[in-house]
């Protein structure tokens, strides 16, 4: 599975599609692209955390056995569990599954919401398409807010303080 953005060339051409069919297709891409990242962040999250667990679980058995190579291996065990928990304390991905699902799960909740209301008036359809592509906006600023809220850098007095 290839990492791709929602829209890699162009947005949906109102023109081409009409406007109800174009915000569709966007909704429909935005949806995916956010379940895809969702689904990436959860794997990440979970084999970090597997790899934590068991190679750090590992190192007591390893200290006591004698073999060639076995401060090598220590270290590369050691290193192993330090990068690992590090990648997962920087890119948070513990935060940023949960946060993508949400996201996700709204999109999906106003998109139905938005098909649901459309109906045989066209100006009406017109307003509440218009209304919808205005909410999908909100919900990307509000995931783009809620992510970049409690970050900073590593080692910096914000990074310091306590997480609510």
């Amino acid at each position: 599975m290839r990492f791709r953005p929602p829209f890699r060339h162009r947005l949906p051409d109102v023109s081409e599609h009409g406007l109800e069919a174009a915000a569709d297709i966007y909704a429909q891409r935005l949806r995916a692209f956010y379940d895809s990242r969702a689904r990436w962040h959860r794997r990440f999250y979970r084999f970090s955390g597997i790899l934590v667990i068991a190679v750090g679980a590992g190192l007591p058995i390893l200290t006591t056995q004698q073999f060639p190579g076995q401060d090598l291996v220590i270290s590369i065990a050691g290193v192993t569990v330090a990068v690992s928990a590090g990648l997962r304390a920087f890119y948070r991905w513990d935060q940023s599954w949960i946060l993508l699902r949400r996201t996700e799960i709204a999109l999906t909740d106003a998109h139905w919401q938005w098909k649901a209301g459309l109906g045989a008036d066209p100006v009406a359809n017109a307003e509440n398409t218009q209304r919808f592509l205005e909410e999908l906006g909100s919900l990307r600023r509000q995931e783009s807010d809620s992510f970049f809220q409690d970050l900073s850098f590593p080692g910096s007095a914000e990074a310091s303080r306590p997480q609510h």
